[in-house]
């Protein structure tokens, strides 16, 4: 529903920051006959946090319409927004509104007076909309508020299945890197008390319980993102959880206790097969959102990755800064004379963390990238995921510390984990590489079969974190915890001979601290063997 109104949207707000009224009025006109003034277009205008646009049609829709009193209030809530004051027009609104108690505290940045709260009247949509202005001005405090007064107030199934279906819609559009804890304990909330004994009710809980262990996990309230998942009681629902405990016990450092809870989802996967989310699951994760897998992530066009490649290289060169390519790109280099067409991304390398800052701060001001500020971590930063914002190509920028004789550098998984990779101290030449000069190891032929081992040879089916030379700590529990990981990967993305080398490897490591019990393995080769019958042909 949203999506369609995106790119209208989207024209409107850049019309009216350039001040084109001309070509703002044209698109008016174009527009008025599709819908242009309803409320589900402001209502996309809110989600989107378009507040010049938010005011623009709620303005027109006054002037246009007969009847438009909802626009009237939300051009008095927006209005007062963007005035950072309450204005006539705000104070004209019924007092005991939700919408205007909810408006006040925003513009004023404070919580609402419960007695004022309790005193809130209207129909139940009036606090719908109250709750939506809370999550699109991102004070999910205040949504607590108005759960809490509406637990009180103790709506019937019905009318909770309505409000969370309103959480729900605009979920997916919380911006990441913020604290949602507070909508984490929202969904727990409304959870505890959605209570009826009907099947699409359990659906909804269960679901519930998935978005709760989201907000928890990603503002690192580990324990509570742990409690929330084991809620989940649907199959599908129980196969999401038990990953979102497995990676909330990692995040928190419980090797021991990743490792049980990856095990019992690949019993669960082996059970019932491998399920993709159905939404609103899919809405559970973020877009942006690192996949389980390189493999997982769009296809790779080579023309685009070289254009990323440049921009990156002459955003470095005027800081005199020398990333230098490594892995599958050097490998591309060296051996085919260009990007590897079935590559994921890009890799290139920095020596020393404390070049990290300048080269994200260059990158970030060339506008041509962007970058999670997080992940610049000083000695314990690795690893530095940057996006081409132009081509969408991911490249990842691998910090190489001088760590017991070796250059050593490693994975921060989206998992949270580290695994690390050593290689023999190297130079830096350079060498002519799509037009331009590229800094590479002085010794790629080494290098390269510290990474590959049998590097000349393509190998489709490698598995770089696992049958890598350079691996560090080779069976240990990070060891243990990715072979798991990608046997699960391999059998979502139904590669089985991927999975059947991962068994392999598994296997020889079995008698290792958290090697893979018998019962595990005998599970995934159940799961090769039932592969597709032109898989075995």
């Amino acid at each position: 529903m949203f999506e369609a109104e995106f790119p209208r949207l989207a024209r409107i707000e850049q019309l009216l920051q350039s001040r084109d009224y001309a070509a703002l009025e044209t698109l008016v006109i174009e527009e008025m006959p599709r819908q242009l003034l309803s409320e589900e277009a402001l209502d996309v205008a809110r989600v989107l946090r378009e507040n010049a646009t938010v005011i623009f049609l709620a303005s027109l829709a006054v002037e246009n319409l007969p009847k438009p009193f909802r626009f009237q209030a939300w051009l008095a809530v927006y209005q007062s927004i963007v005035q950072g004051a309450p204005t006539a027009a705000l104070g004209a609104l019924p007092a005991r509104q939700p919408l205007r108690l909810v408006a006040e505290a925003v513009v004023r940045k404070t919580n609402i007076d419960t007695a004022a709260l309790k005193k809130g009247h209207g129909p139940l949509d009036e606090w719908f909309h109250a709750a939506e202005l809370a999550i699109d001005q991102l004070r999910f405090d205040l949504l607590e508020q108005i759960v809490r007064e509406l637990v009180r107030r103790k709506l019937d199934a019905p009318d909770w299945l309505r409000f969370t279906k309103v959480l729900f819609n605009r979920h997916s559009f919380v911006p990441k890197g913020i604290d949602i804890d507070a909508l984490g304990r929202c969904y727990g909330r409304i959870r505890d008390h959605l209570i009826a004994r009907l099947p699409a009710v359990d659906k909804v809980r269960s679901r519930l319980a998935l978005f709760a262990t989201y907000c928890h996990f990603h503002s690192g309230n580990y324990p509570a993102a742990i409690e929330a998942a084991q809620r989940a009681t649907t199959v599908e629902d129980r196969i999401h959880a038990a990953f979102d405990i497995a990676r909330s016990h990692c995040f928190s450092g419980d090797l021991d206790q990743t490792l049980a809870w990856l095990d019992r989802l690949v019993e669960l996967m082996c059970a019932h097969g491998p399920l993709h989310a159905p939404q609103p699951a899919a809405q559970v994760r973020n877009p942006d959102e690192p996949e389980p897998d390189k493999e997982a992530r769009n296809s790779f066009d080579p023309v685009q990755a070289s254009k990323a490649l440049l921009d990156l290289q002459n955003a470095l060169e005027p800081i005199g800064k020398k990333a230098f390519l490594v892995s599958g790109t050097l490998l591309g280099f060296h051996r085919e004379g260009q990007l590897l067409a079935h590559d994921k991304d890009i890799d290139v390398g920095i020596i020393g963390w404390e070049d990290q800052y300048e080269v994200a701060n260059a990158l970030l001001q060339s506008g041509r990238f962007g970058l999670d500020a997080r992940r610049l971590r000083g000695s314990k930063a690795y690893h530095i995921p940057v996006r081409h914002i132009e081509t969408r190509v991911s490249i990842d920028i691998f910090v190489y510390h001088e760590e017991d004789g070796m250059l050593v550098t490693g994975v921060e998984s989206y998992f949270g984990y580290l695994q690390k990779f050593a290689f023999t101290p190297f130079g830096l030449n350079k060498a002519g590489f799509l037009g331009i000069e590229f800094y590479v190891p002085d010794d790629i032929e080494k290098n390269l079969a510290e990474n590959f081992g049998h590097w000349r040879q393509s190998d489709p089916d490698y598995i770089s974190h696992l049958q890598s030379p350079s691996t560090v700590d080779v069976g240990g529990k990070v060891f243990q915890i990715v072979g798991r990981i990608r046997a699960l990967e391999a059998i979502k993305a139904g590669k089985f001979e991927k999975l059947s080398r991962v068994i392999q490897i598994m296997t020889e490591h079995q008698h290792r601290p958290g090697g893979m019990s018998a019962h595990t393995l005998d599970l995934l080769k159940t799961a090769y063997d039932r592969r597709p019958v032109e898989e075995v042909a």
